[in-house]
């Protein structure tokens, strides 16, 4: 997703599909709005307005986005703390 947001950052465009265009390419462009700053909700709701309000059906993603996003990027500055 990383690679997503820089080339979106570079003004570049970026296709995403897979085999329905509902969950897994929501996935990878939800995830890759969050890495370009919006918030889990915000970047979940983007996906349903533009694509359909049937994408990211699949609540493990729904959840993955909401939770394990958020822990990951709290662990990932744990680091920087002294």
């Amino acid at each position: 997703m990383q690679t997503a947001a820089r080339a979106v950052q570079d003004g570049r465009t970026v296709l995403v599909r897979c085999n329905a265009g509902y969950n897994r390419s929501g996935l990878v462009i939800a995830q890759t709005l969050i890495e370009l700053g919006h918030d889990s909700t915000t970047a979940i709701d983007l996906v349903r307005q533009r694509r359909s309000p049937s994408a990211l059906n699949n609540r493990l993603f729904e959840e993955y986005l909401n939770t394990v996003l958020g822990v990951a990027h709290l662990l990932a500055g744990l680091d920087t703390l002294t």
